[in-house]
């Protein structure tokens, strides 16, 4: 098939750049064949956290991928969601229970919801799921209280706009479901 210098040649002929590879990364040997090692330098990381730790009304940062609450709120709070721009994630999580008040996450401008979150009751092991469909046009979602630690949102936007949000939330008990405006 040809030596190595040859097929070096070749490749530097077929693609343009490929001599800056590093050759400890990706050699070739006299039998022609092709090995590589992988290297990571660090773990992917959230680069935008926004831990809501005070008892505060919201403007979630056009930033933010990752919201976390964790201070129980001493009234009812508005969260306001970031502008809906496509490619956009943002999670949402309880470090802490939500209980005695509530949350309403609110769209920014003429931005909406539209979607499905998925419900449950502590304790509860006969599948007591409610699922709450979010319907295109909602602009705010009230987040009822004796939200359980660890439930979570997902609020994702393929379109400007409009946000898509999933996630699963645990209650303290039934009747505790998000409504929706």
């Amino acid at each position: 098939m040809g030596t190595r210098s040859s097929l070096a040649k070749l490749s530097r002929e077929l693609y343009p750049g490929l001599e800056a590879i590093d050759q400890n990364i990706v050699s070739v040997d006299d039998a022609n064949v092709f090995s590589a090692v992988n290297t990571f330098s660090a773990a992917p990381l959230y680069t935008g956290v926004q831990r809501l730790a005070a008892d505060a009304i919201l403007t979630i940062l056009p930033t933010t991928n990752l919201l976390i609450f964790a201070h129980a709120t001493g009234g009812n709070k508005v969260i306001t969601m970031p502008a809906a721009t496509k490619g956009r994630y943002l999670k949402i999580l309880w470090e802490i229970e939500q209980s005695a008040t509530n949350r309403v996450l609110t769209c920014a401008g003429s931005d909406d919801f539209t979607g499905q979150i998925n419900c449950s009751v502590q304790g509860d092991d006969a599948g007591d799921g409610d699922v709450l469909s979010v319907t295109d046009g909602t602009v705010a979602i009230t987040l009822v209280d004796d939200i359980n630690i660890g439930s979570e949102l997902n609020c994702y936007c393929g379109v400007a706009g409009a946000w898509i949000i999933t996630g699963h939330i645990t209650y303290d008990a039934v009747g505790s479901v998000p409504t929706i405006a």
